[in-house]
């Protein structure tokens, strides 16, 4: 073998073991005559292994050669695997971590993890922000899973409910409402809520759905506000504006919208239908013998009793001062005459204790009958007070019916 042809074959072998995944770790068997040649070649060929496991990612590949180009690979193995260690560390929530010796790639891996370490900053201050406002807010917030049981409730739930979020956590909506399931998103919705002790509230309960699943598998955020003072207003107004502040019984005007529902119904279903007036017989003397006090207490006693003494689908009003109506359902002129016999004999014989003295009084009863031609509760009130008046003309303490007014049609 001559000398250039062997230095020909050394360059291409050389070149094969750098550029052939293939080529044998070993060089030719014409060039491992030369002794150096021989360890320059496995040694790329080892570097050769060394760099592939390392592209592939494999760091934990043990490099036992050295020299100067397997120290670069053993410093580069060790740096990545430190790399890789602070990429964990990262997706473990810390953002201290920087490099320093891989160039631009460490000034963008800087910057990043410094951008996270700010996004992580003001999120936990947002979350704090949030927490404070959740924690401290007088109304209940709370977040609902799929099924619709509590995720996070906050504090405030104590003052309203009477459970601390320990407790909820975990529970049913339905466990606290009459709600089944999850409440839609994007409604407000009035409702009552169970407290601990068994007692109840009204509640208004605003529902979102929350952006993206936090972690803990919540898809709703709620917010109870309690609204039972707001109800009971609503329903002291609503007493005021259909009855009687004094007796409790409906006022005229609402009396007279109860009269036309009903007259309505029994026109439809053919059903007969009474009104039955009623006054205090000398009211006046009553007022100046006893006070006015006195006969504050007579009127409520005459409702009272009224009430105890008539059916639950009858219904009673204050018409004036002492004047009462009472509407009664299914029933004929006959049977309305009844039941006015019935009331004038209780009243007769009650007698009321007041700082002034006990007091009895009686009632004079006037009875008509709805009939398909009236046109309006008012023509039954006129023929009823006609009867009224018939009654007081008799000599008052008595019952007299419609068909004892002149003109009667």
């Amino acid at each position: 073998m001559t000398d250039t042809p062997s230095l020909d074959q050394a360059v291409e072998a050389l070149h094969r073991v750098l550029s052939d995944p293939q080529a044998s770790p070993l060089p030719p068997p014409e060039l491992r005559g030369h002794p150096g040649f021989t360890t320059l070649y496995q040694e790329l060929s080892a570097l050769r292994t060394h760099l592939t496991h390392i592209c592939h990612g494999d760091l934990s590949h043990t490099i036992h050669e050295r020299g100067p180009l397997s120290s670069c690979l053993k410093s580069l193995q060790a740096r990545l695997r430190h790399l890789t260690w602070q990429v964990q560390m990262i997706a473990a929530g810390d953002f201290t971590q920087r490099v320093e010796f891989l160039g631009e790639f460490s000034t963008a891996f800087n910057q990043m993890t410094e951008a996270l370490a700010r996004a992580k900053t003001d999120l936990e201050r947002s979350e704090a922000r949030y927490r404070l406002l959740a924690e401290h807010a007088a109304d209940v917030i709370v977040t609902l899973d799929r099924e619709g049981r509590f995720v996070y409730v906050s504090p405030s739930v104590f003052n309203l409910l009477g459970y601390t979020p320990e407790q909820l956590t975990g529970r049913p909506l339905s466990d606290i409402t009459a709600q089944e399931g999850c409440p839609r998103p994007g409604t407000v919705v009035e409702l009552t809520i169970r407290r601990q002790d068994g007692s109840t509230r009204w509640a208004e309960v605003s529902t979102a759905a929350l952006p993206e699943d936090p972690g803990d598998g919540a898809v709703l955020v709620c917010v109870f506000r309690d609204i039972s003072e707001r109800k009971r207003l609503e329903t002291d107004l609503k007493q005021l504006a259909t009855t009687d502040g004094l007796t409790g019984a409906y006022n005229r005007r609402f009396f007279v919208e109860i009269c036309q529902q009903e007259l309505l119904q029994a026109g439809r279903r053919f059903r007969p239908t009474s009104l039955l007036l009623m006054d205090i017989d000398h009211f006046k003397r009553v007022n100046d013998r006893f006070g006015h006090a006195a006969g504050d207490q007579v009127l409520r006693r005459v409702v009272e009793t009224g009430r105890s003494t008539l059916r639950s689908e009858d219904v009673i009003g204050r018409i004036g001062g002492d004047e009462f109506a009472v509407l009664l359902p299914s029933t004929t002129l006959e049977q309305a005459a009844k039941v006015a016999e019935r009331l004038r004999s209780t009243y007769e014989q009650l007698a009321v204790p007041t700082r002034s003295g006990t007091v009895t009084f009686t009632v004079s009863c006037g009875v008509a009958e709805w009939k398909p031609h009236f046109q309006t509760v008012e023509e039954l009130l006129q023929r009823a007070d006609c009867a009224l008046y018939m009654a007081k003309n008799a000599g008052r303490n008595c019952v007299r019916t419609e068909e004892a007014c002149p003109g009667r049609s």
